[in-house]
């Protein structure tokens, strides 16, 4: 995956404009937040961004993170952390086949 990806900024965007159209797994862990996205959402690249029935981890790079700082600031705001500071962002994303969704997985160290 590239890390300054174009498709990533474009389904957290998605995300952040209709949450009613995704689905927020409940926070199992402090620092990430987990979303189901219908796999009918136009996502550029999904072979490479989306694989089927497998995992790709992804640390972004700090130009990722600083250019789209206010984004991952709301998603941040979705943990369970007493205190805004992370330095990384790793973004895990799958295809879900079977369920028909996206997944879409941000942990913030």
């Amino acid at each position: 995956m590239a890390s300054n990806s174009d498709s990533i900024y474009n389904v957290l965007t998605f995300v952040q404009r209709h949450p009613d159209r995704v689905v927020f797994k409940p926070r199992e862990y402090a620092n990430s937040v987990t979303i189901g996205i219908p796999d009918s959402v136009k996502v550029s690249d999904p072979d490479i961004y989306f694989p089927s029935n497998r995992l790709s981890v992804n640390l972004m790079d700090d130009s990722f993170v600083g250019e789209n700082g206010e984004l991952l600031n709301r998603f941040y705001e979705l943990t369970k952390q007493s205190k805004p500071d992370y330095q990384d962002v790793w973004i895990t994303t799958g295809h879900l086949k079977t369920d028909q969704l996206y997944l879409l997985d941000l942990s913030f160290e």
